[in-house]
């Protein structure tokens, strides 16, 4: 993996997990209060949650520079 790539998967993987933080307290407090979240909410939340999994598994299969 370039050098490149590796900073912007890591910037993506530090965005998603923020952002993903940021919304699950408006999902909290949408359901807490006993409404339903939409549809748009759901699919937000899933996807940012599909985003960080996903670059944050690629960031621990990128190999290591220096190692034999």
């Amino acid at each position: 993996m370039s050098t490149r790539s590796y900073r912007l998967t890591v910037l993506g993987c530090a965005l998603s997990w923020l952002l993903l933080g940021l919304h699950l307290p408006t999902l909290h407090a949408m359901t807490h209060h006993g409404r339903a979240p939409t549809v748009a909410v759901l699919g937000a939340v899933a996807l940012l949650a599909i985003m960080a999994a996903a670059s944050l598994l690629v960031l621990l299969r990128a190999p290591q520079r220096g190692a034999t």
